[in-house]
């Protein structure tokens, strides 16, 4: 009987393991997503440096708008018409937010989705500064 709780209590050990793991794999292809569009879009160091710890840039210029629109892109989580997969982007924010409860972040990425833009880059920059807000909120 010692024996079966054993293996019990390790499978769920290993399970746990296995989800860190891919988190951190997620999280890891992430940053170098990040990395990736900061050079695509020739973005100053000063101002990678703020987007990539989630800070807002002041006056930000266009190559620092597309940012998350290109990393959103990336990520398969806008589609070719640049409009956003709701269903992978409650995924990845739930790796990325993950101190957040689930119901509170729904809806904060409910409310910030209604926001209206003119073009894909200034929907997902403004978008993510929503997010961001409601995060410190």
């Amino acid at each position: 009987m010692k024996l079966i709780y054993l293996l019990v209590v390790f499978l769920i050990f290993a399970l746990s393991e296995l989800v860190a793991g891919q988190s951190s794999a997620e999280l890891a292809a992430y940053k170098q997503i990040q990395q990736a569009c900061i050079k695509e879009l020739n973005i100053a160091a000063s101002d990678a440096n703020l987007l990539t710890t989630d800070k807002e840039v002041a006056n930000p210029s266009e190559s620092v708008k597309c940012y998350h629109s290109c990393v959103y892109k990336k990520l398969g989580l806008l589609g070719d018409d640049g409009k956003p997969n709701t269903d992978k982007i409650v995924k990845f924010a739930q790796i990325r937010f993950s101190s957040l409860p689930v119901d509170k972040l729904k809806s904060l990425l409910t409310s910030c989705g209604a926001t209206k833009s003119a073009t894909t880059c200034d929907f997902v920059y403004n978008y993510e500064k929503c997010v961001v807000k409601g995060m410190s909120a």
